[in-house]
């Protein structure tokens, strides 16, 4: 269901289109078989889903985004999530997406990365004029890195499917509870603690570790842009020792504390202007 639409003005001689904000409702199977009706860039706010294309699955959440070509055929499944689509012209897409030689749909979205696409999200909330949206819209474009590779072991085909669905199972795991400690996540996807971890860093290219730092940023941002004031229950919300360790690893991560981000954040134009005269 889209929540809210912007359409950009043309750029550079590129029309970059929509930008769509969408929360798609759980699905407790995999969709029909449908093909994509525009080229574009899909980047995951909150929960997770999987998605299927040319016979390649992956698991997507705020860590994850991805491109999609008109015509491309895919599939989804998962739980309740919200994404952002941004809709470009084939021109564009062109410029951003296949002229960085991109070898695979998926994209790794670092946290700096993921504060762009927010920051953006909060301009279009603030109903910030075209031309200033569209000039952030190129900032996170230009953001992008410039090869896309899917990272995993060499191995035979067989093991590599099984660590690839190991990692995806942990990555799971942790978005439904990221405060679940090391022995626990081993329980629920079925492995010792040791092999869980040495796998998902050779799929994943980062430890478990970051990557639940990471889902717990996210999360942070999210609320935050939400309007939640309470940093300290944020912090316990989101299993930190305390608001000062929550601090330190939002400041690790994005060179920036949780209450400024708040205010950058923020979709309340007075918070987040300083008064006249």
């Amino acid at each position: 269901m889209v929540i809210h639409g912007r359409r950009l003005a043309a750029t550079g001689g590129m029309v970059l289109g929509d930008i769509r904000f969408r929360d798609a409702r759980e699905r407790c199977r995999w969709s029909p078989e449908l093909p994509e009706t525009d080229d574009g860039l899909c980047l995951v706010r909150s929960g997770w889903f999987r998605r299927e294309e040319s016979g390649c699955r992956e698991f997507l959440d705020a860590t994850r985004g991805y491109f999609a070509k008109a015509g491309t055929v895919e599939r989804v499944f998962g739980r309740r999530c919200g994404f952002t689509w941004i809709r470009l012209s084939p021109a564009a897409f062109d410029a951003c997406v296949e002229g960085a030689q991109r070898k695979h749909w998926l994209l790794n979205v670092c946290s700096g990365l993921d504060l762009q696409h927010r920051l953006l999200l909060a301009a279009v909330r603030d109903r910030t004029d075209s031309f200033e949206l569209a000039e952030r819209l190129l900032s996170l474009l230009e953001a992008l890195p410039a090869r896309t590779e899917r990272p995993g072991p060499t191995s035979w085909p067989s093991t590599r499917m099984a660590h690839h669905a190991l990692a995806a199972a942990a990555q799971e795991a942790l978005n439904c509870n990221p405060s679940c400690g090391l022995e626990r996540l081993g329980e629920l996807v079925g492995t010792s603690p040791h092999h869980l971890s040495r796998v998902f860093k050779k799929v994943t290219g980062q430890t478990l570790t970051a990557y639940r730092n990471e889902l717990r940023v996210r999360s942070v941002l999210e609320h935050l842009a939400e309007g939640m004031t309470d940093l300290a229950e944020l912090a316990v919300l989101h299993g930190f020792v305390d608001q000062a360790h929550m601090t330190n690893v939002i400041r690790r991560h994005l060179a920036d504390t949780p209450a400024r981000l708040r205010r950058k954040l923020s979709t309340n134009l007075q918070e987040r202007r300083p008064p006249r005269g």
